[in-house]
């Protein structure tokens, strides 16, 4: 099996394959990693991943450089509906509107809105940088995603997402009020906290994506 990490110049990708190659190797699992900037070897793949770091805007206009690759990702997420995993930006970019850097449009996978985190709160700082604990929302997923209840990850981040569909909150964390940290819809999972970042969680969490199967 094929598991391609979409190079578009935005995100840990080496710290992300090792991660990933770490967690193949605890599971025993016979999966071939590819980091592509390669449109039609994402449609091949059996799982795939979209990192992202920096903000919104440059991450979008990053994807727009490589010309087919919007749609090889509409194509392997709607045609294909095998596993997708966005990461930090790599999640937000599921969303419908970002209000980073101005308005700017999503990919519209999830009828979602990415906000800057409110300041008003006592010695609340942003970015949302370091450590912090992530619980399951819904907990009929515990058995796919037991990593994401009550445990730390590692998060870097300014911005958040605002969901309008509940049932598509995997899982939150509290900073100042209840931040969304992970989502889940059909074939689709993101990720706002870093797993490459976050030690034997994070490697724990992409144990469990290897083995996620959504059908």
């Amino acid at each position: 099996m094929n598991i391609s990490i979409i190079d578009y110049n935005s995100g840990n990708l080496a710290s992300l394959k090792n991660s990933l190659e770490s967690a193949i190797k605890n599971k025993n699992k016979n999966f071939k990693i590819k980091i592509t900037d390669k449109p039609e070897e994402i449609i091949k793949s059996d799982k795939v991943i979209l990192p992202g770091v920096g903000d919104f805007f440059n991450c979008k206009e990053q994807l727009l450089k490589i010309s087919g690759m919007l749609e090889a990702i509409n194509f392997y997420i709607k045609e294909k509906a095998k596993p997708f995993l966005g990461i930090c930006i790599g999640m937000q970019l599921m969303a419908k509107v970002s209000y980073e850097r101005n308005k700017n449009k999503g990919l519209e996978l999830i009828d979602s809105e990415v906000i800057l985190i409110k300041s008003n709160y006592k010695k609340l700082r942003v970015p949302h940088m370091g450590w912090n604990n992530v619980f399951l929302e819904n907990k009929k997923n515990y058995k796919d995603f037991s990593s994401l209840d009550n445990n730390d990850f590692y998060f870097v981040h300014s911005y958040h997402m605002k969901c309008k569909n509940h049932n598509e909150i995997l899982a939150y964390t509290t900073y100042g009020e209840k931040i969304v940290s992970a989502i889940l819809k059909d074939n689709l999972i993101g990720v706002q906290f870093h797993p490459e970042k976050s030690q034997e969680k994070g490697k724990k969490f992409l144990e469990e994506f290897l083995d996620w199967d959504p059908k």
